[in-house]
């Protein structure tokens, strides 16, 4: 079987994928590793099959421990989230079950995608949220910053994506100033160039042709309606409430939402 036959490979890992957390960031990494092992072995379906079933024992073991983690700190969101890792071990469950009636390059595919969406997004997302669940509102204002691991390898997307980071930066930034009122300047500021980044970006997926631009483009929208409820909330929330809010709605959505569909626009590119 030629490897080109199923698509893009399984994602390395990428230490812009990491929450935070030693243990559970080196299992994630593993779970990669492990799945990306597939393209050794593009021409031995025997020794796909028993690496698609080692997936599966690996990510039993990883959710356990990452439930067992939960329980310790008395995560809130426990029960919903191990119904999220039981939707990812029945999809694996049914790539195994279906593995001899597929031909390779089909089932090869449904684990890509998979690794490719499914978990990544989940680490991005639902781990993320465990992650800022246990930090202090000084650890995460600390933490909150732009990364040079968060850059797509695109000179006006990375800078446009710095300056994002900047002005939210900017916004939990009071400088002895009256807070109600920097806080509302920052934030309607951060609204217009998201609005502008978008904009540029729509403009540049059509210029190159990027044919998932309509799906793009509604993530877009999606986003900008999320930071304008985020903005209407504002005189309801606490300093504390607003700092925890636009942290998590930088470092979980957005950063989610260039690490994994802003570098899909970059791995076209390349293709």
């Amino acid at each position: 079987m030629n490897a080109k036959l199923v698509g893009c490979s399984v994602t390395a890992w990428d230490d812009a994928f990491s929450i935070g957390h030693e243990k559970i960031d080196s299992e994630h990494k593993r779970l990669f590793e492990i799945a990306a092992k597939i393209y050794e072995y593009s021409n031995e379906p025997e020794m796909i099959i028993k690496i698609v079933r080692e997936l599966v024992l690996y990510t039993k073991f990883h959710f356990k421990n990452e439930e067992d983690f939960m329980r310790s700190i008395n995560f809130k969101g426990l029960d919903k989230h191990k119904k999220l890792h039981k939707k990812v071990i029945d999809e694996l469950n049914i790539i195994v079950k279906n593995i001899n009636t597929r031909t390779i390059e089909e089932s090869v595919f449904k684990l890509n995608t998979l690794v490719n969406k499914n978990i990544l997004q989940h680490i991005l997302i639902e781990d993320k949220k465990v992650h800022h669940a246990i930090k202090t509102r000084e650890e995460l204002k600390d933490n909150f910053k732009w990364k040079k691991e968060y850059k797509v390898c695109n000179k006006l997307l990375d800078e446009e994506h710095q300056q994002l980071f900047d002005i939210a930066e900017n916004a939990l930034d009071y400088n002895n100033t009256d807070i109600k009122t920097h806080i509302k300047i920052t934030i309607n500021e951060l609204y217009d160039y998201m609005k502008v980044h978008f904009e540029d970006e729509e403009r540049y997926m059509k210029e190159i042709g990027y044919p998932q631009f309509d799906e793009h483009k509604i993530l877009h929208e999606s986003i900008i309606h999320q930071m304008n409820d985020f903005i209407k909330q504002l005189s309801t929330l606490s300093i504390i409430e607003f700092e925890k809010k636009l942290i998590e709605y930088m470092d979980i959505w957005l950063i989610n939402h260039i690490l994994y569909e802003d570098r899909k626009i970059i791995q076209f590119i390349k293709e």
